[in-house]
């Protein structure tokens, strides 16, 4: 058994960790929604180092108020999610806002995507890729005038966060500890 458990140490992957960064913004009826309460933010003291036991919340998030980037910890998370996270819904044809609001297609009023500069259909159910840059509007603006006037708003400057720490997620240079690594290699359960 104890060598079984030494091959299988000596064989085991590294724990996979996902971090990685989007830019977004979200505007209604022109406006851009301020979402740099505290209420949308990660606590950073929230660390969750073994992807294994990660929460709903900790996979995709924002946080230091700064609503223009989100924190990406799971590989398989959706805006759909990312909005979820806040409070917030999005389906095909409608926004629901954490205040209440239902946001519905219709009286010359529509959702409108824009993802790394192309209009694309609802995005509620669309993986977050690295860099992603998207614009969520609902409004009467055409896809045209976000295209040309609400999208080079939205920053692009997630690639500069990849390299960085994020205290949220306890990433950076981080490494799996040897008992952690061991309790992995014999299949004990518990966190890192």
């Amino acid at each position: 058994v104890l060598g079984y458990a030494v091959v299988r140490f000596v064989a085991l992957p590294p724990l996979e960790m996902v971090h990685y960064h989007a830019n977004w913004a979200l505007w209604i009826d022109g406006a851009r929604v301020d979402l740099t309460g505290d209420q949308y933010m990660e606590d950073v003291a929230a660390c969750a180092s073994d992807p294994a036991n990660i929460q709903a919340h900790g996979r995709v998030h924002m946080h230091e108020g700064n609503h223009d980037i989100v924190h990406v910890h799971h590989g398989g998370v959706s805006w759909g999610h990312l909005l979820q996270n806040l409070g917030w819904g999005m389906g095909l044809d409608w926004l629901y806002s954490d205040a209440g609001v239902l946001y519905r297609d219709g009286d010359g009023k529509r959702l409108t995507y824009v993802l790394n500069g192309l209009v694309v259909p609802p995005v509620y159910d669309r993986v977050i890729q690295r860099g992603d840059r998207l614009l969520l509007s609902f409004g009467s603006e055409s896809p045209e005038d976000l295209l040309q006037n609400r999208f080079p708003d939205v920053k692009a400057d997630a690639p500069e966060f990849d390299a960085g720490f994020d205290p949220a997620g306890c990433m950076g240079a981080m490494q799996e500890s040897f008992g952690a690594r061991f309790r992995r290699a014999v299949w004990f359960s518990g966190g890192s």
